[in-house]
């Protein structure tokens, strides 16, 4: 194959699919213009065989080779965000989604949500060109978006990923949780502590060994008139 000192040294330029190039089989020497030798190494990907592809509906790839893919409809959890005081990132792409970690009106960056009240928990979902919350869950609104409780269960955001759900004990304005009096805390009157039905039962059969009465001391009655 003839080839000048410039375009080896100076130009570097590519091959072009015309170039003539030198290959041998065995001992014998064969002349193949460029396009030719690719054909043979890059033949089609088969199911069975590896070889070359192109890249087609939502696949990209860079000019080093990096292949991409753009899923349609896929969501990508980018983590918690205060929308409140912290600007939409600006390299947010298609389906990503953040989590508010707290709630109030929206910055101005957050095109689409710019000014709306964000409650802590809501999904913010990025379409390309806007966000929208909560537009993750669907048209039909499935899915749980935030954990709301009445007395007496309490619920702690403070981590919006990982609510922490809690019943209040119990108190003698308001219902709420109770423990079970051990025999030690029957024994002492340990105060918040409930005893259950077959507690009372036992506690009864005690009392009154003998029949369906109650010991009566006559000396703690009054004196009759």
């Amino acid at each position: 194959m003839a080839t000048t000192i410039e375009s080896r040294t100076a130009s570097r330029s590519l091959p072009q699919p015309t170039d003539l190039l030198l290959v041998q089989r065995g001992s014998t020497p064969f002349r193949a213009t460029a396009e030719e030798v690719k054909a043979f190494i890059l033949s089609p990907a088969t199911a069975v065989a590896i070889g070359a592809i192109k890249p087609g509906t939502n696949l990209s790839v860079d000019a080093d080779g990096t292949l991409h893919a753009a899923i349609s409809g896929a969501l990508t959890y980018r983590g918690a965000i205060d929308p409140t005081t912290t600007a939409a990132p600006a390299d947010a792409a298609v389906g990503d989604v953040y989590l508010a970690s707290a709630g109030g009106p929206a910055l101005s960056s957050w095109q689409g949500l710019a000014g709306e009240q964000i409650a802590q928990g809501d999904l913010l979902l990025f379409d390309g060109n806007s966000w929208s919350a909560n537009a993750a869950l669907g048209p039909d609104g499935a899915g749980v978006i935030r954990i709301q409780v009445a007395a007496p269960l309490s619920v702690d955001e403070s981590d919006p990923a990982q609510p922490l759900l809690s019943v209040e004990p119990a108190t003698t304005a308001a219902a709420g949780v109770v423990q079970l009096a051990d025999p030690l805390a029957l024994a002492d009157g340990t105060p918040g502590r409930v005893v259950d039905a077959a507690q009372l039962q036992a506690a009864l059969a005690t009392a009154q060994p003998a029949g369906d009465y109650m010991p009566l001391d006559l000396s703690t009655l009054p004196a009759l008139p």
